[in-house]
């Protein structure tokens, strides 16, 4: 996985912690330990800050090396 991916600005964060689905669409995030990612509004149990990357597109979290959550599916475009 790539590391070279930004860390979340405060204002992505505070989506993430508050599963803003609001959010969905404008960005991704993937986690570093896991190597899963995820959309805003996901109900899984946020990752620690220091772990996680934000990328543009479920396409850049795939070249990435990240692979889609079972649970909030960030790369079906139907669940957008």
């Amino acid at each position: 996985m790539r590391t070279s991916n930004p860390p979340p600005t405060p204002q992505q964060w505070q989506a993430i912690v508050d599963r803003d689905a609001s959010q969905d669409g404008g960005f991704v995030y993937g986690v570093l330990s896991t190597g899963i990612f995820c959309r805003p509004s996901c109900p899984s149990r946020p990752a620690r800050p220091r772990s996680v990357v934000c990328l543009e597109t479920a396409e850049a979290a795939h070249a990435g090396g990240f692979r889609a959550c079972l649970r909030c599916r960030p790369d079906s475009p139907e669940s957008w």
